[in-house]
């Protein structure tokens, strides 16, 4: 058997040495490689953050906290005497979701997004239907937001016919939403309608938001992004958030910003009367969420 001698002052030992370092620096970047992929590998989730808020006494701007877009006219016009001028506001809340029902966000951004103060990670199919593509979802969200304008103005024209007031009106209302979707500001729009129609300050000139949705005989129902549009809702200056009665266990679950009160309502004429014991300071009389 042959030996060889490998004592000609380590040069064996340096070359299989060196040699070994080559393979880990190459394996370290395979590595860091591989994780950079994964950190781009898209998930099955998206993120949901607090959207813009809209004041429906007054003009029809969008407000997103650090900046605002502009659409032509009032927010809700055609009712109501032109003299009569709201104070306060009542803010309709959205949430913003990145990703939609045919594009997820990558690995990173979710992991990103679990420890972003404001921002809830879910399941795509939390929010978008099973199988729905983006521009199902569109034309689903527009349907719904003209089932909600509609909802709130026969919820609204019912409940000024039950005081004995013209609302008749509120049927001839103009709406204007901008590019915001869904049924969950059928609430608020009834509201408006409401303080317009009777050219009443129903807040007192507090800043209240709200959501929910709405039906022709006014029962408010059950909206998703609760725990979004609270933290929207402070944002934008809120002290008061009026939510549906349904959604208590989500609001006892999320974290209700410090200073905003969540008022939970199940009906039209209860979010009438909560805004008549915001707007004369009776707040000992306001309704809670209970566990």
């Amino acid at each position: 058997m042959k030996v060889m001698d490998l004592g000609d002052g380590g040069k064996g030992r340096g070359f299989f040495k060196g040699y070994a370092a080559k393979v880990a620096r190459h394996a370290y970047w395979a590595v860091a490689i591989v994780i950079v992929a994964l950190l781009f590998c898209p998930t099955n989730y998206v993120i949901e953050k607090p959207g813009p808020t809209m004041n429906v006494l007054g003009p029809a701007v969008l407000n997103y906290g650090d900046r605002k877009v502009s659409f032509a006219g009032e927010a809700i016009s055609g009712v109501g005497k032109s003299s009569f001028s709201p104070s306060g506001s009542l803010d309709i809340v959205t949430v913003n979701v990145l990703g939609s029902p045919s594009s997820t966000v990558p690995a990173f951004m979710a992991i990103a997004g679990y420890f972003e103060r404001d921002s809830r990670v879910l399941p795509r199919e939390v929010v978008f239907p099973i199988g729905s593509s983006l521009s199902q979802d569109e034309a689903s969200q527009e349907k719904l937001m003209a089932g909600a304008k509609a909802s709130a103005k026969a919820a609204a024209q019912a409940f000024l016919d039950s005081r004995g007031l013209p609302g008749s009106a509120a049927a001839k209302a103009k709406i204007e939403s901008g590019p915001i979707g869904g049924p969950s500001a059928g609430l608020v729009f009834a509201l408006g309608l409401v303080e317009k129609a009777e050219g009443t300050n129903l807040t007192g000139g507090k800043d209240v938001a709200g959501t929910g949705t709405i039906s022709s005989s006014g029962k408010v129902g059950q909206v998703g992004g609760v725990a979004s549009k609270m933290i929207a809702a402070k944002r934008d200056g809120a002290a008061f958030f009026l939510a549906p009665e349904a959604n208590c266990a989500q609001i006892l679950s999320s974290r209700i910003p410090a200073g905003l009160k969540v008022v939970p309502v199940s009906t039209l004429s209860q979010a009438f009367l909560a805004l008549q014991d915001i707007s004369s300071g009776r707040l000992s009389s306001l309704p809670a969420c209970r566990a």
